[in-house]
């Protein structure tokens, strides 16, 4: 099994193409991890960064505030992320951990970083946007022998996508399960 990763800079379009696979599922396939919503900023400028549970990871809490971006400049809490890594490490077999974005606040907390190593030498199948900066935990999830890299462009491609959709499905359980 492969891991599917979706790879590229900030504003590509991460989650359209995200949720374009996701409705291609069956959706009773059990679903953990977390999004990471765009949320409009508040009144000094800051846009809050939140992770998100879905799925079964929601019985874990709720939302976790990461940290804020202002003028494309992150302002993390890496205490936060600690927190954020129980999303990750509770992921159970026969469905999908969702990581909506993997970026450069993550390589400050050693706990989540290790969280989404061990996930990709698992055997939950893990759907991924993974930022393409060059940091060494970016670049270590990048280059995982059980990760496939897909470069989507910022128009979500209607071939691409069936092309996805196929990889993703074909590395779930038995038959995929697609709807």
């Amino acid at each position: 099994m492969l891991h599917t990763l979706l790879v590229g800079p900030s504003g590509r379009g991460r989650a359209v193409w995200m949720d374009r696979l996701l409705d291609g599922l069956d959706p009773s396939l059990p679903l953990w991890g977390y999004r990471t919503p765009k949320e409009p900023p508040d009144p000094s400028g800051r846009s809050p960064i939140r992770l998100c549970p879905v799925g079964r990871s929601a019985g874990q809490g709720g939302p976790i505030l990461l940290g804020w971006c202002r003028d494309r400049q992150s302002l993390p809490i890496p205490e936060a992320f600690e927190r954020g890594a129980r999303f990750i490490e509770r992921a159970g077999p026969g469905g999908l951990l969702l990581l909506d974005e993997l970026g450069p606040m993550e390589s400050r907390s050693p706990r989540f970083c290790r969280a989404v190593l061990n996930a990709l030498s698992g055997d939950t199948p893990i759907l991924a946007w993974v930022r393409d900066l060059d940091t060494p935990f970016l670049a270590a999830v990048r280059s995982h022998p059980r990760a496939r890299c897909f470069y989507p462009p910022p128009a979500c491609d209607p071939a691409l996508l069936e092309t996805l959709s196929a990889f993703l499905t074909a590395q779930l359980a038995p038959g995929g399960r697609p709807l």
